[in-house]
């Protein structure tokens, strides 16, 4: 992502990263390709047409050093880059991402802004909004030196005898204060569904539908879906991942990727990843494709296979 910004009344997340990448596809043009790498794919890949975005220690035979392994990444073709936790991380450090990726037109994607510590959004009590509203604040910082807009956020756990639909009702009043704190800046809270508990319990959101429904009681353009497919997938939607997609488009800004069953790379597992790269390109998707998996082998035959798997997805 380029520059923190401040996002124009009316317009949709999806919009404003189009424009975004139009720009920094222009950018990347007329840049040289990044630093030489001691290994039979560097300096000469073709950069993947998808933003797919891998973090720290996927790539199998990178570097130790982070931003080498930003590098490495870039010079096989990778155009994004995401890390879940790159807001625990030294601010110095936090920095240069941003400087490289600027300098690079690497697209950022999320990190965590909070995975909830436990609170209950819908009844969080004073202590639990004051560290929910805490780690919005770190986050608007963080995104200042970062540049990233979007933000992985996890509401915590559900209580599984309370009706449901009142817990939502009820998580969207914080939700809405966090909104406050980070819409002014740009940053799009991204709610992410997921298959297994949290800190408390079950999550409050456990499939795309339950993530919609807490962006449209919420109603902000600061409050959208994270929709991890990975996750979709493992709570038994496989078959219907694009069918579930559809029906909550409206509300999503953010996806990952990640096969079902293992997590790892496209191919591995049962989901139709070529399908769903397909579907997105016709929703006109350009933004991150977070890589929220491991390798299935290690060394140059895993960097081979990993990368093989996700040309065959971007065809």
């Amino acid at each position: 992502m380029s520059s923190l910004r401040s996002a124009k009344n009316g317009e949709s997340p999806i919009m404003n990263r189009r424009k975004f990448c139009s720009l920094t596809g222009t950018s990347l043009a007329g840049m040289a390709a990044g630093p030489a790498i001691a290994d039979h794919h560097a300096g000469d890949a073709k950069p993947f047409k998808a933003m797919f975005a891998p973090h720290s220690g996927l790539l199998p035979t990178s570097p130790k050093d982070y931003l080498d392994q930003m590098k490495f990444a870039y010079d096989h073709g990778f155009r994004s880059w995401e890390e879940n936790w790159l807001s625990r991380k030294d601010a110095k450090l936090c920095e240069k991402v941003g400087e490289f990726a600027k300098d690079k037109g690497i697209l950022l994607g999320v990190t965590v802004i909070t995975g909830g510590n436990g609170v209950k959004f819908w009844d969080p009590g004073e202590d639990g909004i004051k560290n929910i509203l805490a780690d919005m604040k770190k986050g608007v910082e963080h995104c200042k030196r970062t540049g990233q807009t979007n933000m992985t956020m996890i509401p915590g756990p559900r209580d599984p005898k309370m009706p449901y639909e009142e817990q939502i009702k009820k998580a969207a009043d914080l939700m809405k204060r966090c909104c406050d704190i980070v819409e002014g800046h740009g940053i799009i809270l991204a709610q992410e569904p997921l298959s297994h508990g949290v800190k408390g319990g079950p999550p409050l959101l456990r499939s795309f539908e339950d993530g919609h429904k807490l962006c449209t009681t919420v109603n902000r353009k600061s409050c959208k879906v994270l929709a991890d497919f990975f996750h979709e997938g493992q709570i038994g939607n496989g078959p219907k991942l694009i069918e579930n997609a559809e029906k909550i488009w409206d509300q999503v800004s953010y996806i990952q990727y990640g096969d079902s069953p293992g997590r790892k790379e496209p191919g591995t597992g049962k989901l139709d990843y070529v399908a769903v790269t397909k579907f997105l390109r016709k929703k006109g998707y350009t933004g991150p494709i977070g890589m929220e998996h491991g390798a299935s082998k290690k060394g140059k035959e895993g960097l081979d296979a990993l990368i093989s798997s996700y040309r065959k997805v971007d065809a």
